[in-house]
């Protein structure tokens, strides 16, 4: 076995590589963060190892490759859909199942969008250690919203989901993806159901028979209403029609009483011939009422 040689041994190029490695741990870098994203510093070495608290704005950003690492995050809204459809950009059947309060299985495709708040993208950082958003919205994203519609889908009969509370079920079942993701930065905005939720034919049929006779009862009473406020209208201008009638009635009675006794003065007065009684109780002139105008 050769003996070592101190003499002999490539100082030079040891204390080149030293040098050299030095020089290069030196050097800054620079990373362009563009609008619409946020970049993070993460320490590699050190007592500070880890992500930086402070997310980095956007523009151009210097650091030490050797040193530290610049990770970029989208901050626009991003879009999901889960589908049966493999037409959909995605390999697989995505759509989500959950139960009702009776215990039936249905199905339904969901599209959401979500955003990444610019001043939690470190809290996202630790929490899953990596910036691909694709496996997150289609990995942890969607088992968080498959748990929240099967925990708020137990309370509805398959007719409230189907129908008549449905909204009111996805706002429940947003609120409650909203409380799971909020904490690291992630915030659930649209979100909904692609056409109607699945279920079996005969189930189906059942409920729109039963919507459809409760809106043909609905437009049957409106219908009697409106008949019986038109036989009110008719009742009332009969009514109407009536005491005009008895208070015309009424007044042609008072008229012709006044004209008989007219009639009755004229003709006493065209039988007087002018002469006063000779002979008169009390030494008064009878009084005769003499009608003025026609």
């Amino acid at each position: 076995m050769p003996k070592f040689n101190i003499a002999t041994f490539p100082w030079k190029w040891l204390i080149l590589i030293a040098i050299g490695f030095t020089l290069f741990s030196s050097v800054l870098w620079f990373k362009r963060i563009d609008p619409g994203h946020v970049g993070i510093v993460v320490d590699l070495y050190g007592g500070n190892k880890g992500v930086q608290a402070i997310p980095v704005v956007t523009g151009m950003n210097f650091y030490s490759p050797l040193m530290t690492q610049i990770l970029e995050y989208p901050t626009y809204v991003q879009t999901a859909v889960w589908t049966r459809s493999r037409d959909e950009g995605r390999p697989l059947n995505e759509e989500i199942s959950f139960s009702s309060k009776e215990g039936l299985v249905i199905t339904g495709d969901v599209s959401l969008s979500y955003q990444l708040l610019a001043e939690k993208v470190p809290s996202f950082y630790v929490k899953f250690r990596s910036d691909d958003l694709v496996r997150f919205t289609h990995g942890f994203l969607r088992n968080v919203a498959r748990d929240a519609f099967n925990e708020e889908s137990v309370v509805y009969s398959v007719e409230e989901l189907y129908s008549t509370k449905k909204e009111e079920f996805l706002t429940r079942v947003r609120d409650r993806m909203n409380k799971s993701v909020r904490e690291f930065g992630v915030e659930i905005q649209q979100f909904g159901f692609i056409g109607a939720p699945r279920l079996p034919e005969n189930v189906v049929e059942s409920i729109n028979a039963k919507i459809k006779a409760i809106q043909d009862a609905i437009r049957t009473e409106n219908e009697l209403r409106a008949v019986e406020a038109e036989a009110k209208k008719k009742i009332a201008e009969a009514e109407g029609v009536s005491r005009a009638n008895l208070a015309m009635q009424q007044s042609m009675t008072q008229v012709v009483l006044e004209w008989k006794r007219l009639e009755l003065q004229k003709q006493a007065l065209e039988k007087w011939n002018g002469q006063l009684p000779v002979y008169s109780s009390g030494g008064q002139l009878p009084f005769i009422q003499i009608p003025s105008g026609k």
